[in-house]
């Protein structure tokens, strides 16, 4: 009897052996899955590759694999693993469609994204974003007409870890940064990376480099307005003296997770205090990425909320009679079924923000909309250099529409975010002004008497280089030509017919506008010109 149990108990031990494995097998599968869902996607990595090795012949794995790829920005690993698996999946999701698709995009494979895209309509053709991706990858070069217009240098801030959202403040700028601190305890996020935290560089000329900055040694800023979590970007109004930012808090919601909330400070003896909290904060939902206009009217700001179009959001609240209003959506113009985030209104009439929704290079790209009394016009892709196959967000612009800065991972990909500086709608070369010079003997003469100074010779002078690059001679009616070859400060040389000479300074503006016909007025009796 003893003898037969113990056959009996041998028998059935490979079984349950065998259940036990594939219960422990569940069960680490179930860990990776919850942990894909709370956003730990390095973790989940992690795990699902340990799994995969136990369990190579899964069809389901390499797609959870390449999904946490995707999320972290490493899109080249994306899409080869999408590539090496979509043919043993014939009735891959659309979802990890889309991934595959955008991976290839990110990474500049744009025919081969374009095919991507279109498998995905022949499950369901009536889906216009992925129809407009598809028609901006066949028309990519528009994107590019307009790149000679801007120049674009990395600040020199940056480091091997994440920088991010620059604001110009005071004589410096602020940035939100996850670089190690020399501290006795490391806290680190799920990624097993520090925590973001908000600094401050004080900008002084470069004295190797002419019209450049250099930054010194950065500093935490504000640090006590923050939790011991992440910080969040940030943005000043009424000539900032008040500012609000975003700021992760220690309070978890019902589904475990932390939230970015927004909150205001503003300066009062010299010292920064908190003000309050933004009313429609929630440990439910994460609100981040303000904006808002000079009087502190008008907020804009991302979020994940419920009741929006898709994944992030950006929305818009006013400040009326003492309270903020419930915050608006701001339609299907702007937003999409992906990402919307990083919204900069600019000058109270144009929305910058990023999308990785909206059809561009690749990855988050920047966009732009007029804003009116009755909503905002249709969205404009910012275009090469703006936007790369990277990702390209928190854009901040001056008054002049001249100069600005903004964040992208265009160098390293990943969450290896660089800080850029950007100046806009510059003047292009060689460039051609035509114009007609005059004379009137007298400074008191008339405006009648002006007289076209034809045959006059005239030479124009790089002042930086005291070299002369072109010269010329004016026609019987004073008609000129001038071919600028490139930015300077440059004078003219004009010598007329009698060897009289006279000199002007002539400045081209730095940034591109309209140039129409030009008249120098030639005055016999002085030295220069009016």
């Amino acid at each position: 009897m003893l003898l037969l149990l113990g056959t009996l108990l041998l028998s059935f031990s490979p079984a349950k052996s065998q259940e036990t494995v594939f219960g422990l097998f569940k069960k680490e599968v179930r860990l990776a899955d919850e942990n894909f869902k709370d956003q730990n996607y390095q973790t989940a990595l992690s795990l699902y590759y340990n799994l995969y090795k136990k369990d190579s012949s899964s069809t389901s794995l390499p797609l959870k694999i390449g999904r946490c790829h995707y999320f972290l920005k490493e899109y080249r690993k994306a899409f080869s693993i999408y590539e090496r698996n979509i043919n043993t999946n014939p009735d891959l999701a659309n979802e990890d469609k889309f991934y595959y698709a955008e991976s290839l995009t990110a990474t500049g494979n744009y025919d081969k994204a374009i095919e991507a895209y279109r498998e995905i309509l022949k499950g369901k053709s009536d889906q216009p974003l992925i129809l407009q991706k598809i028609w901006r990858l066949n028309n990519i070069q528009y994107l590019y007409e307009d790149s000679l217009h801007y120049a674009i240098r990395p600040v020199p801030l940056n480091t091997t870890d994440g920088e991010l959202c620059p604001v110009p403040f005071q004589n410096g700028l602020i940035f939100i940064s996850n670089r190690k601190e020399v501290q006795t305890v490391e806290k680190l996020d799920a990624s097993h990376k520090p925590f973001y935290k908000t600094y401050f560089s004080v900008a002084v000329p470069d004295t190797a480099r002419q019209g450049l900055l250099r930054y010194k040694r950065p500093a935490l800023f504000r640090k006590d307005f923050y939790s011991n979590l992440h910080a969040g970007p940030l943005t000043f109004y009424q000539k900032q003296t008040k500012l609000i930012f975003a700021s992760a808090v220690n309070k978890s919601g019902e589904d475990g997770k932390k939230t970015l909330q927004l909150f205001f400070a503003e300066e009062q003896n010299g010292h920064w205090k908190m003000t309050g909290a933004f009313p429609y904060n929630s440990t439910d939902y994460s609100i981040t990425d303000p904006s808002i206009n000079e009087d502190g009217t008008v907020l804009y700001f991302s979020s994940d909320m419920n009741g929006g179009f898709g994944g992030k959001d950006i929305y818009r609240s006013r400040y009326k009679n003492g309270e903020w209003t419930k915050p608006e959506n701001l339609g299907e113009i702007i937003n999409t079924t992906y990402d919307e985030v990083f919204p900069f209104i600019h000058l109270n009439r144009t929305l910058y923000f990023s999308s990785n929704g909206h059809p561009g290079l690749g990855g988050l790209d920047i966009f732009k909309s007029l804003a009116h009394e009755k909503g905002f016009d249709d969205v404009q892709n910012a275009g090469y250099p703006v936007n790369t196959n990277g990702d390209e967000f928190g854009i901040i612009i001056d008054s002049l529409s001249s100069h600005g800065y903004f964040s992208s991972n265009r160098k390293k990909g990943g969450f290896d975010d660089d800080l850029y500086e950007i100046d806009i709608d510059l003047q292009t070369y060689p460039l051609e002004i035509s114009g007609l010079i005059t004379f009137k003997e007298f400074s008191w003469s008339k405006a009648s008497d002006l007289k076209p100074f034809a045959h006059a010779r005239f030479y124009l002078i790089d002042n930086l280089r005291d070299v002369t690059v072109q010269e010329g001679i004016s026609d019987e009616n004073g008609n000129f030509t001038w071919i600028i070859p490139y930015f300077s400060k440059y004078r003219i040389r004009v010598v007329g017919p009698e060897n009289d000479e006279h000199v002007v300074s002539l400045e081209i503006p730095k940034q591109r506008h309209l140039h129409g016909k030009h008249e120098i007025v030639i005055v016999k009796d002085a030295y220069g010109l009016n």
